[in-house]
């Protein structure tokens, strides 16, 4: 599904002016590459779970290196001079399991950081699908727009037509030019329309303002969900990546306030020393060093590290909440939504053009006056876009549903692409 294909390289290779010119057409796994490999927000977090990497390994490491010290004296008294030389070694012992809660808390924080770079591809998934289904809405909408007006106008010359042959009236001639003024007004706000939903898919996948690719291929009828509510919520709970970053930050939320409360223990230095006085006696010594937890015992970090705690717990629960009211809004939405689709489906996938052309034979025959025919259009032309409305309604309730039960495929960060 991600392979490049040629014509997404050469999409790529066109410059954002001339692809809005030439209106290049995209299918969906083309959009889908193409901002796979200009997404800044993957970039983002795939730079933030290097930040978490860069943070594990320095918690790995420990964190102090030996000290050394060397000292010189001149000694001068009683007419005599000497020189006094010394050595001395130190080194830092850390104590109560700091490292070792500093690794945890930075693991956890890197399973958190790379939970949020799954979220953000399956967000960014469900973006282009979803500005891919509402340009393609557009670009059906306009196509039955352009129908409509073309056959107002038609209209227009046959009723100009029964007015002069005597076999209609100028009532009917003016409805029939405000029926085409209607039309041509539809046509023009579905152009726009168009247009603005070409824009947004440039900009979900990437591409420059005046870049307007056009979507290639249809909506298609909406598959059965054969999966429960029930299993809904339960594979949302388990799948979400952003519930798993959440899981993850209150790891490391506890492991950061463990640390808190260890780095109270003050840590112990241990130090060895050689002395030589010039003349006459060397010295060799060692000696311990300790921290006296007298004014600072790390009181402010240790509530700082369970206010986050907690803070991140309630923001864990306020999701999860969330999570089951998008699965269930979803879920609700695509149901409706395909039922309606199957409904219209029996009594819309009729050829429009087909129909319109037996009702303008009819109308020119005199079998049906302009109120009939105008009616029968409206209501054959308002079939069709209810259809097409309503099968990209399922569209879209499709994607939301699989994102929300965390069952969109993630787009990954082409990592051979040139970094900034």
């Amino acid at each position: 599904m991600w392979a490049p294909g040629l014509l997404v390289l050469a999409f790529l290779a066109v410059p954002a002016a001339q692809a809005g010119e030439t209106g290049a057409r995209l299918t969906l796994d083309e959009a889908l590459l193409v901002a796979a490999e200009r997404s800044p927000e993957l970039r983002a977090r795939r730079a933030e779970v290097d930040e978490a990497r860069g943070r594990l390994l320095a918690a790995r490491t420990y964190p102090y290196n030996p000290r050394i010290e060397v000292e010189a004296g001149r000694r001068s008294g009683g007419g005599a001079a000497s020189t006094d030389r010394a050595l001395r070694l130190s080194q830092a012992i850390e104590l109560g399991g700091k490292r070792r809660r500093r690794s945890t808390a930075a693991g956890a924080e890197l399973a958190a950081a790379e939970a949020r770079l799954v979220r953000a591809g399956r967000r960014l998934t469900a973006r282009v699908e979803l500005a891919f289904a509402t340009a393609v809405r557009a670009r059906e909408l306009r196509g039955i727009a352009e129908l409509d007006a073309a056959l107002a106008q038609d209209f227009l010359e046959l009723s100009s037509k029964r007015l002069a042959a005597g076999a209609g009236t100028q009532l009917d001639l003016n409805l029939a030019r405000a029926t085409r003024g209607r039309a041509e007004r539809r046509l023009a706000v579905a152009r726009a329309t168009e247009l603005e939903s070409r824009g947004l898919l440039a900009e979900s996948v990437g591409l420059g303002p005046a870049s307007l690719p056009e979507p290639a291929g249809e909506a298609s009828p909406p598959r059965a969900e054969t999966s429960a509510l029930a299993d809904l919520l339960a594979a949302a709970s388990a799948n979400r990546a952003d519930l798993e970053a959440f899981r993850r930050e209150r790891e490391a939320a506890e492991a950061r306030l463990r640390l808190a409360r260890a780095e109270r223990i003050p840590d112990l230095e241990v130090g060895f020393s050689y002395e030589r006085e010039e003349g006459t006696d060397d010295v060799v010594g060692g000696g311990l060093a300790i921290d006296l937890p007298l004014f600072n015992r790390n009181r402010g970090a240790v509530a700082e590290a369970d206010a986050t705690r907690r803070r991140v717990a309630h923001e864990a629960a306020a999701l999860e909440l969330g999570v089951a009211g998008e699965v269930v809004a979803a879920w609700a939405t695509l149901s409706a939504a395909a039922s309606a689709e199957e409904l219209l489906r029996e009594q819309v996938l009729g050829s429009l053009e087909e129909s319109l052309e037996l009702l303008r034979r009819a109308f020119e025959a005199g079998k049906i006056g302009t109120t009939e025919l105008l009616l029968f259009r409206r209501e054959l032309v308002e079939s069709r876009r209810e259809y097409v409305e309503t099968l990209t309604d399922a569209w879209l309730a499709r994607v939301a549903l699989d994102l929300a039960a965390g069952r969109v495929p993630p787009l990954e960060l082409n990592t051979e692409a040139t970094e900034e």
